[in-house]
């Protein structure tokens, strides 16, 4: 594994410490995980989105990982936690491959531990999404708001 300092850009340092924040000050259950974000966002390098590599992962990047052990190779997209569905491949940033990748640039290895135990990953291929605008992100919580919303109505009505 390298062990250089990491990239990231201001928009993705600014979510991310808000969200470690938050989370302090919530029953997160995961303290450590929140610790070891809050360790690599601290150590890491800022810079604007303009400026940043385009092998650099960052939020809402989709990475091919190959799994030096297994010689496997799969597609995954580092998101919020939000986001996060790992039956659709998206992993968040809170789970320790998602903090081992932040930050970290196409042919990296990294080593993660994972339920099984741990595992050595190389970056194949960093692809990059663009960034959510904040109008689009306030649009998605209106609508997940919406959803709910009608979901609790729906469900009322058919429990009465």
């Amino acid at each position: 594994m390298k062990n250089r300092s990491i990239m990231v850009t201001d928009a993705d340092m600014d979510r991310l410490s808000r969200l470690v924040r938050a989370l302090k000050h919530s029953l997160f259950r995961d303290q450590l995980q929140l610790e070891s974000l809050e360790q690599t966002l601290e150590s890491a390098e800022v810079t604007s989105s303009k400026r940043i590599p385009r092998d650099v992962i960052r939020m809402n990047s989709s990475i091919r990982l190959l799994d030096l052990d297994t010689r496997k190779k799969q597609l995954y997209s580092l998101v919020f936690p939000d986001n996060a569905d790992i039956s659709t491949s998206r992993v968040s940033v809170l789970a320790p491959v998602g903090i081992a990748l932040l930050g970290r640039s196409q042919g990296d290895v990294i080593e993660t531990k994972v339920p099984g135990g741990a595992k050595r990953l190389r970056a194949e291929r960093v692809l990059q999404r663009p960034e959510i605008t904040r109008r689009q992100a306030r649009s998605d919580r209106s609508n997940r708001r919406e959803l709910h919303s009608s979901r609790t109505i729906q469900s009322a009505s058919l429990a009465a």
